[in-house]
């Protein structure tokens, strides 16, 4: 999702008639052209066929990474400043707008129109965390139930999510029902939007719609924290950067009072 703001920012430097071609490389020579539902629909990310004027921007760019190195145990990140504005600086951009972009089409805003036009006010929640990566940005389940527990007796709670992820009770059942653009507009329509730090969060700036992210100490919050979001930062002990189970980061989330979230919460949408 970030690299939809860094082409953004791009784009503001270079002349009106030369698109983005989103490509992996050598930085000089391309050897693959990246396609993502992230950039469809862009009108300035070049389609592979087309004869404009090209930008290749190289995603697998290690100067532009703010993962420095990756082993199997653990990624150092880099967390002196967010990473969108991290990915600019190869571009010589300083002071990026911080929030990433998707242009959807009349389909997708036609479609989430109507799955949501009996909820009513709402507030959307992704309780559930991928963890094939590293467990540690995790939030316990059970908590999440809790604060759901709570503010569904004031505002619908909509679960996003993959079909087979686990389900809270007391929400209404949106898992598998969109596509990942359709689920960033299902969270436009919504009041705030509850996760821990991920893929939604991010999408979630591209409509505008408020976040309440759970950060722990698995990154820095410098790194992905967007000022417009309300950010509760778990970690006292890190970045630790741990691709396996961290001790300090499970005893941080199990020590956390669920109640902050409830809390912050209800001050961001007046219930």
């Amino acid at each position: 999702m970030a690299w939809t703001a860094v082409a953004r920012e791009v784009k503001k430097k270079i002349d009106e008639d030369i698109k983005i071609l989103p490509c992996e490389g050598d930085g000089k020579n391309i050897t693959k052209f990246v396609r993502s539902p992230v950039f469809e629909n862009n009108p300035y990310i070049a389609k592979t066929d087309e004869k404009s004027r090209l930008f290749p921007l190289f995603l697998n760019n290690p100067q532009a990474n703010y993962c420095k190195t990756d082993t199997p145990l653990m990624a150092h990140h880099r967390y002196d400043k967010h990473m969108i504005a991290q990915m600019c600086e190869f571009y010589g951009i300083e002071s990026p707008e911080l929030k990433c972009e998707m242009y959807f089409t009349n389909y997708e805003r036609d479609k989430v129109k109507n799955l949501v036009s009996d909820l009513g006010v709402f507030i959307t929640i992704e309780p559930v965390s991928k963890t094939n990566y590293t467990p540690n940005r995790e939030y316990p389940f059970a908590k999440w139930q809790k604060v759901v527990n709570d503010l569904s007796r004031d505002v619908t709670m909509v679960q996003l999510g993959a079909p087979a992820s686990r389900l809270l009770n007391n929400v209404t059942d949106f898992r598998g029902k969109t596509s990942f653009r359709e689920a960033a507009l299902v969270i436009g329509e919504s009041k705030a939007f509850l996760s821990s730090e991920g893929g939604l969060v991010h999408a979630a700036t591209t409509v505008d719609t408020t976040s309440v992210v759970v950060i722990t100490g698995y990154q820095h919050p410098d790194m992905v924290a967007y000022p417009q979001n309300v950010n509760i930062n778990l970690g006292k002990h890190g970045p630790c950067g741990l691709k396996v189970k961290c001790d300090e980061c499970f005893s941080e989330v199990m020590n956390h009072n669920y109640s902050e979230i409830i809390t912050k919460t209800r001050k961001l949408i007046s219930i």
